[in-house]
């Protein structure tokens, strides 16, 4: 099933379960190109990661993909998925959150894992559009993603955006990143 929402020559799309299979060549390609630039510098094991995952996370209850582009190219992307009842997501945070706030129940937050826009393509609205057909559509109450604090703009865009730092998590083993921010957005976006 494919939401389409065209605005000027940009067109904002959210993909089912078979497109996002189909077009796992194509993200895992934006995705190189969003973060193999600073302040995110990823290398080829995070790439080789990356296009491991993906396809993996297609089949988790709640996932969603939504892409944007320009004429036929894809410009950027994000997705993610409902966290499940139990999830590990709140669970070894350096500052810990209080068990109401981490109580999961298969719909109450939706986790964003990747998202980007293309270096060049930044700046006319695309990552705004895909954030809020991404998260309005979720069914969710809520919405948490983790960020690289040495990505201070993405920060602050996501700031601007009513996100909040809860906490942050060493990663182990420290890929891509020693740390990441832990933010959660109260207040999820409209469908426009």
């Amino acid at each position: 099933m494919t939401d389409t929402t065209p605005t000027d020559e940009m067109t904002v799309e959210t993909h089912g379960h078979r497109e996002a299979l189909a077009l796992a060549g194509t993200i895992c390609d934006l995705y190189e190109a969003v973060f193999s630039l600073p302040p995110f510098d990823g290398n080829a094991a995070e790439f080789a990661n990356q296009r491991s995952y993906f396809p993996k996370l297609v089949d988790r209850p709640g996932f969603r993909l939504t892409t944007a582009r320009s004429g036929p190219e894809f410009i950027g992307f994000g997705y993610g998925y409902l966290l499940p009842a139990g999830t590990l997501w709140w669970n070894t945070l350096a500052e810990p959150v209080d068990e109401e706030f981490a109580a999961e129940t298969g719909t109450r937050t939706f986790a964003v894992i990747d998202y980007g826009v293309l270096p060049d393509r930044r700046g006319a609205g695309a990552g705004h559009r895909i954030h809020d057909e991404l998260l309005s559509g979720s069914g969710a109450e809520r919405a948490t993603l983790a960020v690289q604090p040495k990505a201070v703009r993405t920060r602050e865009i996501y700031r601007r955006w009513g996100w909040r730092k809860v906490s942050h998590k060493l990663m182990d083993p420290p890929i891509p990143a020693p740390v990441f921010d832990i933010m959660v957005l109260e207040e999820m976006p409209r469908a426009r």
